[in-house]
């Protein structure tokens, strides 16, 4: 998860980039989200005038709200939506920047906030779309009761990689760096030297190299901390009550095809209905999905998903599973 932080590396070949940029982009405000315990999370929102949809935006590790803002841009113009996201606590402009601060605190605040959202707009949907770790917390607290206060998920590039996919050798190292030496970090230029990389747009590398809230150097124990929530999204027992979408590129090498492949395995088991479940696999799909070069096939499926238009690219939990684990040669 440290490959997370991107290095301004050539990455971008001949590739162009296909975004159908506004001419009248719409401006984010900032905000904070008071919570019941008297902490309040930075955050910020792209306003739509007269909004047809409510959208939460839930960022990856390391992240933060400006995660959003190239989807943010779009749906307000394409979906006429009003779109929030915040800083998950540990993460942003909040206090205590790169400090794990555990699983089920992320979860109430996100429903604390969700709820927020119904309260303050009553009448429109109101969509949930998590990206990375935030796909598992969104994930995790829709499934699990008291649930979650959303119309539809969207789940885009989940985090599902728990200590279960890892394989022996690396399990037992963090497990091992975590109860010997949890404060040491890691910056994750080594798997960038391999060419793991979130993203195939080098400005978006660039521009998250340069970032101050963009977290570079992860602490063993927070890896600790989102590889015991990935595993606890992995292995959920039931899937969300709310219509749901997850999007995922097989050119993703931060969260790889294998535990991906697991989850939907386990997805297919009898006991598991994944009906209600829609899935679009992008062949040349990266970890984010929304901040590549290729991005107008995403942000067209996600909008016309959302407004619950046609979805051509659209499969069901079964050919889902056979494109991750069987991708073309």
């Amino acid at each position: 998860m440290s490959a997370c932080t991107p290095s301004p590396a050539q990455m971008a070949g001949s590739l162009q980039r296909d975004q159908a940029h506004r001419s009248d982009p719409v401006a984010s405000a900032p905000l904070r989200f008071d919570l019941p315990d008297g902490q309040s999370l930075a955050g910020r929102v792209w306003h739509h005038p007269q909004p047809e949809h409510i959208v939460l935006g839930v960022h990856g590790f390391n992240d933060y709200s400006k995660a959003f803002e190239s989807l943010a841009q779009s749906l307000t113009a394409e979906l006429h939506a009003t779109v929030y996201a915040y800083d998950q606590r540990g993460f942003g402009a909040n206090p205590q920047p790169g400090i794990w601060p555990g699983t089920n605190t992320l979860l109430g605040d996100l429903r604390h906030i969700a709820g927020q959202l119904r309260s303050r707009h009553p009448g429109l949907p109101v969509s949930v779309v998590g990206e990375s770790m935030g796909g598992a917390v969104v994930l995790i607290a829709a499934v699990e009761s008291p649930g979650l206060e959303a119309d539809q998920i969207v789940l885009k590039a989940p985090a599902v990689w728990g200590f279960q996919s890892m394989p022996w050798y690396q399990r037992i190292s963090l497990q091992f760096m975590n109860a010997v030496a949890p404060e040491m970090t890691f910056t994750g230029r080594g798997v960038q030297s391999l060419g793991i990389t979130p993203t195939n747009d080098p400005d978006i590398s660039r521009e998250l190299s340069r970032d101050p809230l963009f977290i570079k150097a992860t602490r063993v124990s927070s890896l600790a901390g989102v590889t015991a929530l990935m595993g606890r999204a992995q292995t959920l027992p039931s899937l969300p009550p709310q219509r749901s979408l997850v999007l995922y590129g097989l050119r993703d090498r931060i969260i790889p095809p294998k535990p991906v492949c697991h989850w939907l395995t386990r997805l297919n088991a009898p006991d598991i209905r994944a009906d209600a479940m829609d899935f679009v696999i992008y062949p040349e799909g990266w970890h984010l999905l929304t901040r590549q070069l290729q991005t107008r096939d995403v942000m067209q499926d996600l909008q016309f998903w959302l407004q619950q238009s046609p979805l051509s690219r659209r499969q069901n939990a079964q050919q889902a599973r056979d494109a991750v684990c069987n991708p073309p040669p």
